[in-house]
């Protein structure tokens, strides 16, 4: 009897069919995400009963979702971030869990890169100027010479580095357990959050979310900003206080955003009516590389799994 294969991505397999092939050529038999969405949990609860495995997208699976499915006992979380699984939850149910951690890197790195160059030059409220017939030049600024603050400086935060290097920027770096070779190889300052909130024209996030992370970048931490500092989240959500940050853009309109990742998601809160906030709705794996690259990652974890 062949194994069955829920996978919960929205787009499992639309950019190259390689990784729904490969397993099914391994003998699984393979269900698609039927809603093309991100899964509620009920909608979890509904659809996993009955699988022995999954490729997970970022719906939640908690104890609630996983206990309803106790067939279920492999799931890969397609992409690096896992906040959305409970591992206490997975432990006890004896589900091992996996994910792809290194496809995504260039993905988000080189969003994070686009998302800085577009907001500041205002790109994209140049763009929808003219789409309303409303022909007027945003004055901007030039990313040579900047200082960038990266909190994270693990695959992600090592790759913008490197593609930010012909910026000549002064790149600032605060980690939990940083590389410290690295850093110095790179001249990078290694530095507090707090000296990071006072030095830096852009900070940019590239942490995992979890309890200790959640709420970072704060009112106080704001408080201590430039008041033009550019703010960067193509990580995940939740690390940013959003109320904060609406609050410190409101105040500071020389002051910038560009985030990918939000809290709830889809997002459509206030942060939307701000001239000086560009937004993107977590896109940073969505380019067909990436994703062909992730899924081929994830298929071949699901393979491995159940040959042992």
């Amino acid at each position: 009897m062949a194994y069955r294969i829920l996978t919960t991505s929205s787009s499992f397999g639309k950019v190259d069919p390689k990784p729904l092939e490969m397993l099914k050529e391994a003998g699984f038999e393979v269900v698609l995400n039927p809603h093309g969405r991100k899964l509620t949990i009920e909608e979890s609860k509904e659809l996993m009963p009955g699988f022995d495995g999954m490729i997970a997208g970022t719906e939640k699976l908690n104890h609630e979702v996983l206990s309803a499915a106790p067939s279920v006992k492999y799931l890969c979380r397609l992409g690096a971030g896992m906040d959305s699984v409970d591992f206490d939850a997975a432990d006890a149910l004896q589900v091992k869990v996996e994910n792809t951690p290194s496809a995504h890197i260039d993905g988000v790195a080189e969003l994070t890169l686009g998302g800085i160059l577009s907001s500041l030059r205002s790109i994209a409220t140049a763009h929808a100027n003219m789409t309303t017939g409303l022909w007027k030049k945003p004055m901007g600024s030039l990313l040579a010479r900047k200082i960038i603050g990266i909190i994270g400086l693990g695959q992600v935060g090592k790759r913008l580095v490197e593609l930010t290097a012909p910026f000549k920027v002064k790149v600032l770096a605060y980690d939990l357990s940083p590389d410290k070779a690295f850093a110095e190889a790179n001249n990078i300052d290694l530095v507090s959050l707090d000296d990071m909130a006072a030095q830096a024209d852009i900070i940019t996030l590239h942490v995992p979310f979890m309890k200790e992370s959640k709420g970072l970048i704060n009112a106080d931490f704001l408080s201590k900003a430039k008041p033009n500092l550019m703010m960067v989240n193509a990580s995940r959500g939740g690390l940013i206080d959003e109320e904060a940050l609406f609050s410190f853009l409101n105040e500071n309109q020389k002051a910038s955003a560009y985030l990918d990742t939000f809290e709830s998601e889809p997002y459509n809160g206030p942060l939307c009516s701000l001239d000086n906030c560009t937004l993107t709705p977590h896109i940073g794996s969505y380019a067909s590389e990436v994703r062909v690259n992730m899924e081929t990652e994830a298929a071949q974890n699901v393979i491995n799994h159940f040959s042992k």
